[in-house]
């Protein structure tokens, strides 16, 4: 009998090192996952992350608007449109079998660009433990040495000293800023994003040894070749 994996293999996908564990995002995660996002992400001392305050929807579980329908809506259709030409990978951040936040992983026609962008949030009392930089650090190697990617794409808002570090000792460089607007509870707001990238060259790989499951069946969903490790 056929598995959920075998259907989707995505859900096959586990990139682990230590303590820290990356698996796609599965509706069981979902009731966890909301009450992590509920509890808090934002640092009150750092800039707004996003591009759409969407932690700060009215609190209304079983509601038709606000927080969590909004954002199940925005999970589940990543799923529904997972394809070659475009997917994203919402990746569950767990340490000691903990759910910490998400890692997302995107990409457009990535057969031609082998480009990604990578995003990602921790709960406020996971924060501060380099969880950030090594979850970050396994999706880039991921990408680079199992998909065969040259480039990683990240941006931050400027200020967010926080997410510069983690950009900074996962190898990430400068790349020039751009303006952005960020769509608020009370309206909208322009700010500066700092735009920066990461390749094989620069890359900086996490201290322990790493362990994935599941690339090669990925790699045929995504039709993709295999890929040769970068370093």
């Amino acid at each position: 009998m056929l598995t959920l994996e075998d259907v989707f293999p995505p859900f096959a996908l586990r990139i682990a090192c230590g303590d820290v564990e990356l698996r796609v995002l599965r509706d069981d995660d979902l009731p966890e996952l909301v009450e992590l996002a509920h509890a808090g992400i934002q640092s009150p001392d750092l800039p707004m992350p996003f591009l759409r305050a969407w932690h700060e929807e009215p609190w209304g579980p079983g509601e038709p608007d606000g927080f969590p329908t909004t954002s199940l809506r925005w999970w589940w259709t990543q799923r529904a449109t997972f394809a070659p030409e475009e997917w994203r990978l919402a990746l569950t951040v767990r340490r000691d079998g903990v759910l910490a936040g998400m890692q997302d992983l995107h990409a457009l026609d990535f057969a031609r660009s082998r480009t990604v962008d990578t995003g990602s949030w921790l709960g406020r009392a996971h924060q501060g433990r380099g969880t950030g930089t090594l979850v970050r650090q396994l999706v880039v190697g991921f990408a680079l040495d199992e998909l065969g990617a040259q480039r990683c794409e990240s941006g931050y808002v400027v200020g967010n000293h926080a997410s510069a570090a983690v950009s900074r000792k996962t190898g990430y460089t400068e790349e020039g800023r751009r303006r952005i607007v960020q769509h608020l509870r009370d309206g909208e707001r322009e700010v500066d994003e700092q735009r920066v990238a990461v390749t094989p060259a620069t890359f900086v790989r996490p201290a322990g040894p790493v362990r994935v499951e599941g690339a090669a069946a990925l790699r045929r969903f995504l039709a993709i070749g295999h890929a040769t490790p970068s370093g």
